[in-house]
């Protein structure tokens, strides 16, 4: 039975949000960019067996609106998570997070922002740990854009690119598959891209001093990763595990950038077996999947 779409008011702006399951233990689920709550439609049912799943479109993606002008930070998507948060009444008690590549970094940015809210938290395929030059953007001058625009949204360019998300496009529902790519082909969600890209110092880690403060983060936390990811080297993974204490790593084999939708069986298996078990990582530990 498939999830009932709600609606919400964070920040004045509608956001589209889901929940699911009555289990004491609540998951915040967090979105990569381009994407939306969909992106975990696969794993929702599966983790609401042992959480009650909770996920919204991130302000300007997916249902949610999309604003023109937008000032977007780091520190802007941390309030409109934590206030997501209060109104479904989440705070406090057993609250675990999982956030995938930008909403990785966005769920690293809401913890030290608001220290205290999780008790584990997992990273899959994060974003937030590469370095990106200022130039870059340039590509959202308008004249620029506006080429781009045309060029990513077109059926062939964007087919290929959300392709390259997944090791093996085989292995993800087609159902779900359509769905994510319509999602990503969205123009409304391109400007919102060009937004971030303009408001990039604003966003990046290391820029707003945020990376500087990852040993404040002392929950256990989970990273999960692709083998095979195009997006982000799975190298990178490995620069996560050192930077975040009271971490571990699970690699996962012949796998791309989006494991949830790839293996969701297996996600959600790792997800709930190390949330639940109780036991503290050992720090630096990597294990292949």
């Amino acid at each position: 039975m498939a999830v009932q779409d709600r609606y919400i008011t964070l920040g004045g702006h509608r956001h589209r949000y889901i929940e699911k399951g009555g289990s004491e233990h609540t998951m915040l689920l967090i979105h990569g960019i381009s994407s939306s709550l969909d992106f975990y439609e696969q794993v929702i049912p599966l983790l609401s067996r042992s959480f009650r799943v909770i996920a919204f479109d991130l302000l300007g993606f997916g249902l949610s609106d999309k604003p023109k002008g937008k000032d977007y930070s780091l520190e802007l998507y941390s309030s409109l998570i934590r206030e997501f948060l209060e109104k479904t009444g989440s705070i406090g008690g057993q609250l675990y997070a999982t956030g995938h590549s930008m909403g990785g970094k966005y769920l690293i940015a809401s913890t030290l922002l608001n220290p205290g809210t999780y008790s584990r938290i997992v990273l899959s395929n994060t974003d937030g740990f590469l370095h990106v030059p200022s130039f870059v953007r340039g590509i959202s001058l308008p004249g620029v854009r506006k080429v781009l625009k045309k060029i990513i949204t077109a059926e062939n360019v964007s087919s290929r690119m959300f392709a390259s998300a997944f090791h093996d496009t085989s292995n993800v529902n087609e159902h779900s598959y359509r769905k994510n790519l319509d999602m990503a082909r969205d123009p409304e969600a391109f400007d919102t891209v060009m937004a971030l890209n303009r408001n990039l110092l604003k966003l990046d880690l290391n820029r707003t001093g945020l990376r500087k403060r990852l040993d404040e983060i002392r929950v256990p936390v989970l990273v999960i990763w692709g083998d095979r990811d195009r997006y982000i080297d799975p190298s990178i993974a490995q620069t996560v595990l050192s930077e975040l204490p009271s971490s571990k790593l699970v690699m996962f084999e012949e796998c791309g950038h989006s494991p949830m939708l790839e293996y969701p069986e297996k996600f959600t298996r790792t997800v709930t077996d190390f949330i639940l078990s109780g036991s503290e990582p050992d720090p630096g530990h990597a294990d292949n999947f």
